[in-house]
């Protein structure tokens, strides 16, 4: 199929779909400029994720190595303080907004479906602008600007060798505790799966948006939602784990892509 048959075909299926959600992975969120942690030049080519991406491994490369995890901050902190809602994101919020979409289940943690204006989503990883409670687990969210600063805070006091100072930095639980970011590492579980599985397992209809399929057990999303028969859109650049359950694949970025399925989805509707 053309580049434009497949966006209509796919416009075709989600304007009669009475389910629709979107799974959605890190390249929805690179094409906002927060680079994909797996991907050649990403941050675990540059940085050990058994150092960064696990809570003890993290608090060990903070003592041994503190001017490597000050580069490590301030790169993050940088990125997600540029970082915006892109037209794939926008298109979905107007889809939830037009009736059409139900959720969007996401691996990402930047918080940006949510900036979108999407109000049903799923963060199977967590989410970086929500910090949890390492005493009494409860929760609170925080402004992207406070996070961000957060971060380089705690760089800043890295600069300088304070790493005495790096506790008092961290949020604090209205029970008097330290709070830590509410995202996934390696060797935790993965969050509100069974929602995801939930959704996955309702939908008639399932989009898929920047991701490759390898991360587990979340790729398993698509899996569920085609064992209940539920069609499946792919929109992605390249190869995915998929291929062998999508209905219709399109080539391409979300940002673009989406957009455009969007607007013929509208043109549908309008007739």
């Amino acid at each position: 199929m053309s580049l434009e048959k497949d966006i209509d075909t796919a416009a075709e299926i989600i304007s009669r779909a009475k389910r629709l959600v979107a799974f959605t992975g890190s390249g929805v969120s690179a094409e906002s400029g927060i680079a994909t942690f797996r991907d050649p030049g990403g941050l675990w080519d540059r940085f050990n994720p058994d150092e960064v991406g696990t809570g003890g491994g993290l608090l060990s490369f903070v003592m041994q190595k503190p001017s490597v995890a000050r580069e490590f901050l301030l790169e993050v902190a940088d990125s997600f303080d540029k970082a915006a809602p892109n037209p794939g994101h926008l298109a979905l919020a107007d889809l939830e907004k037009m009736g059409i979409l139900h959720t969007v289940i996401t691996q990402n943690v930047d918080d940006l479906h949510w900036q979108a204006g999407n109000t049903r989503v799923i963060e199977v990883h967590g989410n970086l602008m929500r910090f949890r409670c390492l005493a009494c687990y409860s929760k609170k969210k925080f402004k992207k600007e406070e996070v961000v600063s957060l971060g380089r805070n705690i760089a800043a006091a890295l600069g300088k060798g304070e790493l005495q100072s790096l506790l008092p930095i961290l949020p604090k639980c209205t029970c008097g505790s330290p709070m830590r970011p509410d995202v996934v590492m390696f060797g935790e579980a993965v969050q509100d799966l069974h929602l995801a599985m939930d959704e996955a397992s309702k939908c008639d209809v399932l989009i898929i948006l920047g991701t490759s399929g390898v991360v587990y057990p979340a790729a398993t999303v698509p899996l569920v939602a085609r064992r209940a028969n539920a069609r499946v859109i792919d929109i992605n650049p390249g190869e995915s784990a998929f291929s062998s359950i999508i209905d219709v694949q399109i080539r391409g970025n979300s940002g673009k892509s989406l957009p455009r399925v969007l607007e013929s989805i509208k043109s549908k509707l309008s007739c």
